[in-house]
């Protein structure tokens, strides 16, 4: 589909509407068929068209079936034609010329004319009438009709014979060979001859020829032979007229014309009164149209088969009548109840004496069904391209113009026709760092007359941007020339749109997958690590306990101690952003817990760096886990001073409470709050550039040199944030510093009160501690023997059982390690308490991401659930609580 919008000047001879169709060759050498209808839309002042509108349709498909269509209502209108111009003929010369210029013109041929077969030696064909492209053909074709090389033609074969003769091919039928070069030079292809006969003999022939190859089917032929027929009777009436005999003969004559054109069987002919509309008469071919009988025909008026009203029915037959000859469209009814559309041609008629109307009857319904279909179809078309957010385009290679359908222009987001049907004004459409790459596209496709395919941005008068899509394909002539290239553009926003969406998510779950892997990992090195540092733990303590006098090294041990703490929250961080850590949640207040933060990180910042505050100290309380808070804001201060150049600069620390908003809401995939807690943290140092600013959440990610940072500390911020139902968002410009601000939703609660860490207390209790790792079994050893507990220890869970079962009563309780080989420490429990119902067990574990506290806790003797590395503190009150559950109440 293509189409157009031409600007006339002065034409004031225009047609305002006009409709045409034509053929085109394509590059791969197949002919489409085109149809093209245009109408004037802008007039001068004196009513001159100055612009024409119009669009272009390809109907190669339904060509075939509607050309033979058309090809026969051409003859049967050609014939009709004919059949009026022997009713009105008043000498020979006029209708000869009439039927040839009617063939030619209404039947479409290439040429038609008419010789008279002369008695002469030669027996010659005389031409006496002709039409059409004949340039000099029959002056150098000296036809003959005798039985010589001349005679053995078309023409020469019809009237020695009597019968139509046809050529279906001149260039390849030998009985052309004397007018072969002349008939192709003037485009014959075929050829049809009819004779032209009275009573007595052959006077001579009707030849018709066309463009096209075998264009004369049987029934074609059958049609034009009864309009040879026709014009035979019609020429021996004018030639037998006497002037004597003129107003009888003329009489007769139109009654005997009018008898023989009404017997015809293809030509649907009526004869109405005209002043009552009563059908006087109807010829075979009516009766089969209409489906009625003859006699019922006659008996009805014109109007029970007219579908228009009693008054315009007497009006358009009024008019038939002054203008002696009216075309007119009418809906007919037949027999059946249906209703066709028919094009009627009408004219009064003397019949013995009395003035009446003809009709003559043309179906047309399946023409304009053919036309109301192809109209539906180009709004179909419309309508679809519309909804598809679609439209077509069209350049000529050698005008270079290029034609948009409407619907492109709603996509380039103006208004139709607001500016110049061109190439440049296309690509003022595309959004600037776009347009070169699609001018170098688009040229290169037109320089090698290649198929073009591009997709680029465009923005809508309100400043929204959407992405549009082209596809042209390029027509070529045989010789390979590019005429023209053909296309459509789709607008593809939505599909851009879901692309990206898609994209996000995929990385998301690469992410998400990532994270998964590194947890599976990070579980399994912090049980071993755990292991590694509950004798490191304890060994510290241990030493850091003793008297100063006995060992003089409590500064090693404490030291010892804050490696030990820091490898332990480096753990926590592992099994925080891998989730494989339980969380505590209590009520606390984020102004304390900055407070002690800060406390621990001034002295590892040198005094060069200015740390600001900005704290409200009225904001609401969160619900959270002490620590992990706590651990937020270590990394990111830590992070913001890292960040400092030369050790100098300023952190800046602000907590306030906000009202959320949608855009905050939309950023948090949990249970939403009205209020939050806003901490903001920001450094004066380098920035962060874009393509470090997409991974800074990754875990393991870091640009920080080996000895400053793991890369934990973000991803364990964003997972801790996450998990407690909160968001975190980031800005910066490299060489202006960065600003992280977290957001946590505020509790209407008041804080838990947290108490300081309790020292180790005494006990007097046999304890039976089991421990694969032997590191494990000799600390606690001496560490429970210092504080006053009776202890045996096992690495192999097997002997454990063993001892236990020669010695029941000796153990007051037994402490276990969960993942042990030969027998895991439930297992364990669930053994010894076969043995002895009363035994309390205590569980310890340097990972139980896996383990149900809530089951395991008072199942199979197990009262407590400890995670190593363990404190003195905490293992002594464990200890002590769980005895004196135990014992009996007095």
């Amino acid at each position: 589909q293509g189409f157009f919008d031409s600007v006339l000047a002065g034409a004031s001879d225009t047609v305002v509407s006009t409709s045409c169709r034509f053929r085109l060759l394509s590059g791969d050498g197949r002919t489409y068929w085109l149809e093209s209808k245009s109408r004037a839309v802008d007039f001068d002042g004196d009513g001159n068209p100055l612009r024409i509108i119009g669009h272009v349709t390809d109907i190669t498909e339904r060509k075939p079936a509607e050309e033979q269509l058309n090809k026969l209502n051409r003859a049967l209108l050609a014939i009709n034609n004919c059949n009026q111009a022997l009713l009105r003929a008043n000498n020979q010369k006029e209708l000869l010329e009439d039927i040839c210029r009617i063939v030619v013109e209404v039947g479409g041929y290439r040429m038609a004319w008419v010789g008279y077969a002369e008695d002469d030696p030669g027996k010659s064909v005389k031409p006496v009438a002709v039409a059409g492209v004949e340039n000099g053909f029959l002056e150098t074709a000296n036809m003959s009709w005798g039985d010589v090389d001349r005679g053995r033609g078309a023409t020469g074969i019809a009237i020695r014979t009597g019968r139509h003769c046809a050529i279906r091919n001149i260039r390849t039928d030998p009985r052309c060979e004397p007018w072969r070069e002349e008939a192709v030079k003037r485009s014959y292809a075929s050829a049809l001859c009819l004779p032209l006969k009275n009573e007595h003999r052959v006077f001579g022939s009707l030849t018709i020829y066309s463009s096209i190859p075998d264009a004369f089917d049987s029934e074609e032929t059958e049609l034009l032979s009864s309009l040879s027929d026709n014009m035979a009777y019609g020429i021996t009436m004018l030639q037998n007229r006497t002037a004597q005999e003129l107003t009888l003969i003329e009489l007769r004559q139109s009654e005997e014309r009018y008898r023989s054109l009404f017997e015809n069987r293809h030509t649907v002919m009526l004869i109405v009164e005209p002043e009552s509309g009563s059908i006087v008469d109807a010829n075979p071919a009516a009766v089969g149209f209409y489906g009625w009988n003859r006699d019922r025909i006659m008996s009805m008026n014109i109007n029970e088969i007219n579908t228009l009203t009693d008054r315009e029915i007497k009006d358009e037959m009024r008019r038939a009548h002054q203008l002696h000859c009216n075309c007119f469209y009418f809906r007919h009814r037949i027999a059946d109840g249906s209703i066709r559309d028919v094009e009627v041609v009408s004219g009064p008629i003397f019949i013995q004496g009395k003035s009446l109307l003809y009709s003559i009857v043309n179906d047309v319904t399946e023409k304009k069904r053919a036309q109301e279909q192809l109209v539906e179809n180009n709004r179909r078309m419309h309508y679809i391209l519309s909804e598809a957010n679609a439209g077509l385009w069209e350049m000529g290679m050698e005008s270079g113009e290029t034609v948009w359908s409407e619907e492109v222009w709603r996509l380039f987001g103006i208004r139709a026709h607001s500016c110049e049907p061109s190439y440049e004004n296309w690509l003022k459409t595309i959004v600037p760092e776009e347009r070169d790459l699609i001018r170098r596209t688009a040229e290169d496709a037109l320089e090698k007359g290649a198929e073009f395919n591009a997709t680029w941005r465009t923005r809508d008068a309100d400043g929204s941007m959407r992405w549009l899509m082209s596809r042209g394909t390029p027509f070529k002539d045989s010789d390979g020339q590019v005429l023209r290239y053909v296309g459509i553009i789709i607008d593809i926003t939505d599909r851009k749109i879901e692309e990206e969406e898609k994209l996000r998510l995929e990385t998301q779950l690469r992410k998400a997958q990532r994270l998964e892997t590194i947890g599976t990992l990070a579980g399994g090195i912090a049980h071993d690590f755990n292991n590694i540092l509950t004798p490191i733990l304890g060994y510290a303590e241990i030493g850091l306990l003793s008297p100063a006098g006995k060992t003089g090294n409590q500064n090693y041990f404490n030291e010892i101690m804050l490696a030990a703490d820091r490898a332990k929250n480096l753990i926590s961080q592992i099994l925080a952003f891998s989730k494989a850590q339980e969380t505590t949640f209590t009520v606390i207040n984020v102004q304390s817990v900055i407070d002690e933060a800060l406390r621990l990180l001034r002295p590892s910042i040198p005094s060069t760096v200015t740390i600001k505050q900005e704290i409200d100290r009225t904001c609401g309380n969160i619900l959270a886990d002490p620590s992990q808070i706590h651990q937020i804001i270590v990394n990111l201060c830590t992070n913001a001073f890292q960040a400092l150049d030369r050790e100098t600069g300023s952190i800046s620390i602000k907590l306030e409470e906000v009202a959320a908003d949608t855009k905050l809401l939309q950023s948090i995939s949990g249970p939403h709050a009205e209020r939050y807690v806003r901490l903001t943290i920001s450094d004066t140092g380098c920035g962060i550039d874009d393509p470090v600013m997409e991974r800074i959440f990754e875990p393991f990610f870091t640009t920080k040199s080996i000895n400053q940072g793991t890369g934990l500390g973000l991803s364990v911020v964003h997972g801790i944030i996450a998990a407690h139902n909160g968001t975190i968002t980031v800005s910066s410009h490299p060489g202006h510093g960065a600003t992280f601000s977290v957001y946590l939703p505020v509790i209407d609660k008041k804080a838990d009160h947290t108490e300081t860490e309790p020292r180790p207390v005494q006990g007097n209790a046999s304890i039976l501690f089991v421990d694969d790792e032997q590191a494990s079994t000799r600390m606690m050893s001496v560490m429970l023997t210092r504080l006053g507990f009776r202890i045996e220890t096992r690495n192999s869970p097997v002997e454990a059982l063993e001892l236990f079962r020669q010695k029941p009563l000796n153990f007051d309780l037994v402490i276990t390690d969960l993942t042990m080989p030969e027998m895991n420490g439930l297992d364990l429990a669930a053994q010894l308490h076969r043995i002895r119902t009363d035994l309390p067990i205590i569980l310890m574990t340097g990972y139980g991401k896996d383990l149900d506290n809530n089951k395991v806790i008072n199942s199979h003797g197990i009262r407590q659930f400890l995670k190593k590395p363990v404190k003195m503190s905490l293992l002594s009150s464990t200890i002590n609580e769980v005895i004196s559950n135990t014992l009996p109440q007095t």
